[in-house]
């Protein structure tokens, strides 16, 4: 049965392709991954030395993904698209909810069938006029004004329920998977350094190819 852990997994393996396929240089994926395992046996060549007199940056040079260029912008948009499509960001859609709920108590809407016209829909009395009307029933006529400050504290304890549950665990598990892992690096000039110093080649990045829209 796939678990959670199994769909974060999943977008983050998609994200990562679709940041490589944007950077500079061109390069797979699954070329990046053998990189990156080269680079860790590398690493395990490293640590296996008794009393290396090199560093390990020095012994092993740049991580992979220092090699390969995307900007912020980009790494933003494709991974907000992710956490969109994938549904990461719980608290998002919990804030939404709570819009949705205020707007139907502020315009309520209900459908109703009709035999010859079919179905159709109107607009019932809002959560306003429904304070007034019960309290109407209790009370002088003269405090019915305390309709609006009760919607307004119910509307306070739906703000508050938003910015109480603020911790998102697969938002966080994704963003940490793909910002602090093996993304591409947003610093041109460190990428161009780094083909020429440890790679022995020049290469050019061409920031036009991030003037479109990305979807």
């Amino acid at each position: 049965m796939i678990s959670r852990n199994d769909v974060i997994a999943d977008a983050v393996d998609k994200c990562m392709k679709d940041l490589y396929s944007l950077a500079q240089p061109s390069i797979t994926w699954e070329d990046f991954v053998k990189e990156n395992k080269e680079y860790l046996a590398k690493k395990e060549e490293w640590e296996a030395i008794e009393n290396p007199t090199l560093s390990e940056f020095e012994y092993c040079g740049p991580k992979p993904f220092e090699f390969y260029y995307l900007p912020k912008k980009v790494l933003k948009e494709v991974c907000d698209n992710y956490i969109s499509a994938y549904k990461l960001n719980d608290q998002q859609e919990l804030l939404d909810i709570i819009e949705t709920i205020k707007g139907y108590c502020l315009d309520p809407i209900s459908e109703t069938w009709d035999e010859e016209f079919g179905r159709s829909y109107k607009h019932d009395d809002n959560l306003d006029k429904e304070i007034k009307t019960i309290i109407s029933k209790r009370i002088e006529p003269a405090f019915e004004g305390v309709a609006t400050e009760i919607r307004d504290k119910f509307f306070e304890f739906l703000d508050r329920i938003g910015n109480f549950f603020r911790w998102n665990r697969d938002l966080n598990s994704f963003s940490s998977s793909i910002y602090l892992g093996a993304s591409p690096n947003s610093n041109k000039e460190v990428v161009i350094e780094n083909w020429k110093k440890y790679r022995n080649k020049e290469i050019e990045i061409d920031e036009t190819k991030y003037n479109e829209e990305y979807d």
